[in-house]
Parts: C-alpha cells; structure tokens; sequence
C-alpha cells in the first residue's frame, strides 16, 4: 500500500468522528486550518497509534493541508529519525497554536536536535517559530543530557522579553521556559526569580502579566516541595 492509499484510509477512519461544532470554536479562538474536521487531538493520537512509527508516511501528511493529517503525522513519526532540516521545513506550516503545541509536545521536544533548533527559534522574528522554540526549549531542558543548554536558553528567553510587544502567546512559553529552567539548578531558580522580579516591576504590561503568572507558578513548585 502506498502513502497515498494509506492517507485514504487513515483520513476515513479520523472523518468518522467529525464534529462541526468543534470547528466552529477552533476558529473563534484564531486556529484556522485550509480543512478542518474537527477532531479532537486524543481521538487523532489515538487512531495515529496504528500508523507508527513511519517516518516517510508522517512527512508525507504534514505536506497536506488538512489539520488532522498534520496532528497525525507529529503523532506517527519516528523522533529518532527527525532532521533540523524537517524541523525547519515542518516550522515553516506552524500557523497556530495549536499545532506549535501538538507538535512540540509529541515530536520536536524528542527530536536529536532539539536544543540547537530552540535556540534558532527564539532568535526568528516570527512569533510563532518564537513559540515553538520557547517551548521545544522547555520541554527538551527536562533531559538530563540537556541541562547544559540551560544557560543559553535563558539568555535567549530575555531577548524576547526585551524586545517588547509581546504576543500573549509568548509570554506563555516565556513562562513555560522559565518555570522549567527553574528546576535544573538552585542558582539557576534564583535567577528566574530576579527575573520574574524584574518583569513584574516592568512597564510592559504583558511583561507583568508573565511575572504574576510566573510567580505563583514558582511558588507552587516550591510547596510541593515540602
């Protein structure tokens, strides 16, 4: 069976659980897609599950232009076997939220190249590519094998914060980068509080709305800790 007829079949088995409503509110909240099914992302990972891993089959449907089909192939592929170069590729169709989360979260952050392609990103002047580099950066600082990337992260999370105008969408993996610094070391976590400090005394309001955000974040973690 061809990656053709294989798309067919997985695309029958996700238009079964269509549902218009969810398209609906998808675009009420700004994530627009060419076509869009309305799929919930677990159903999506689920029936994915029975296509993975296939490297080659996932490059060919993210080339489609359907939202399901680029969820599925963050889903099916192999992280192993993910190149800068599709990450690139792959980047250049993040065109919402969404899909810089899903593909993050299930593929990017797994990827051997993770670290390199964050620091790339948070550099872009796209705020999307910003976005999915705070978050691969986020995400892939947890590895141990990582933790040495950490200072170069945070350097490069305060050059977003100091070029202002911030989408709010930023700040978010401002703070998801912040929160998971935070715990690679206790002067490093020291740090990400001056920081948070610093924000929150800031003029830039969604500055200080990433600051009130990060705080209590922070302090959570630290009563768990208890």
């Amino acid at each position: 069976m061809d990656d053709t007829q294989r798309m067919i079949g997985l695309l029958r088995r996700l238009k079964v659980e269509m549902n218009g409503a969810v398209v609906d509110a998808m675009r009420s909240r700004g994530l627009d897609y060419p076509l869009s099914y309305g799929v919930s992302v677990p159903t999506i990972r689920e029936i994915a599950k029975a296509y993975a891993p296939a490297h080659a089959f996932a490059l060919f449907l993210f080339r489609q232009q359907v939202r399901e089909l680029k969820l599925a192939a963050a889903f099916i592929d192999d992280p192993s076997e993910v190149t800068a170069a599709q990450m690139r590729e792959w980047a250049d169709g993040l065109t919402n939220t969404e899909l810089v989360e899903q593909v993050v979260s299930a593929l990017f952050r797994h990827a051997p190249d993770a670290p390199d392609m964050a620091l790339e990103w948070m550099g872009s002047p796209e705020p999307m590519k910003r976005y999915a580099g705070l978050l691969t950066a986020a995400s892939a600082i947890r590895a141990e094998k990582n933790r040495a990337w950490a200072d170069r992260f945070f350097e490069q999370a305060d050059r977003i914060a100091r070029r202002g105008d911030l989408e709010s969408f930023v700040g978010r993996g401002l703070v998801m980068l912040m929160r998971s610094l935070a715990t690679v070391s206790p002067s490093l976590c020291e740090r990400v509080k001056l920081w948070e400090q610093l924000c929150a005394a800031s003029a830039d309001g969604t500055l200080r709305e990433v600051a009130g955000e990060l705080q209590w974040q922070l302090e959570y973690m630290e009563g768990g800790s208890d």
